[in-house]
């Protein structure tokens, strides 16, 4: 199995992209939690058959003595979606197939929640954020499956990289999965088009 697992969407703090999220889909985003591993919290949204989150730096956290995941340190400006997430029942076999390296595999938790993903020890976001990091809930289910169906589903995920070739064939013959799209750009960046309760919306 790999599949998408989510969607990953930075701001400055996490209210501003509570309402940057809300103001653009039209539905409440749901509770997530802390990551007290990286200083971090989140707010998250059923897209179905996976989710849409929207994640932080915490300032009532510790600060890690480490890089911040998805390099959130560095993160400036208004929001925007930054990376994406594939889940894996098989993450070494994955993995050693990638055409970029996709960090160290790190055991995390939130709650009773508790699951490994591949993190760069400098915090940096492969290729810029165009390739996925892994995620392996060791056999317990997605929080996508206990958040509230608010009529949400990811119609389309298109990446946009110099070297788009570099990660498309991985991707489409492991992934397999129609929405999402490779095109070839000056910049790094991803585009998420959102089916909702309003309309079609794109992040």
């Amino acid at each position: 199995m790999f599949k998408i697992d989510h969607i990953v969407l930075a701001a400055t703090s996490l209210p501003e992209g509570l309402f940057f999220s809300e103001d653009r889909l039209g539905v409440s985003l749901d509770l997530g939690g802390s990551h007290d591993r990286f200083g971090t919290h989140n707010r998250l949204l059923n897209l179905g058959d996976c989710y849409f989150e929207v994640i932080a730096i915490d300032p009532q956290a510790r600060k890690p003595d480490h890089p911040v995941w998805y390099d959130l340190e560095a993160f400036s400006g208004a929001p925007q979606l930054i990376t994406w997430v594939c889940e894996t029942d098989r993450m070494l076999d994955h993995l050693e197939q990638m055409p970029y390296h996709a960090g160290e595999i790190l055991s995390v938790s939130r709650g009773d929640l508790e699951w490994n993903l591949t993190v760069p020890k400098n915090g940096a976001l492969p290729m810029n954020g165009c390739a996925p990091s892994v995620i392996d809930w060791k056999g317990a289910t997605s929080p996508a499956a206990s958040l509230p169906d608010r009529g949400c589903r990811l119609s389309s995920l298109t990446i946009s990289h110099p070297e788009p070739n570099k990660l498309e064939h991985f991707i489409n013959s492991t992934l397999d999965d129609p929405r999402v799209i490779f095109k070839k750009s000056q910049y790094a960046s991803l585009q998420a088009k959102i089916e909702t309760p309003n309309g079609l919306i794109e992040l």
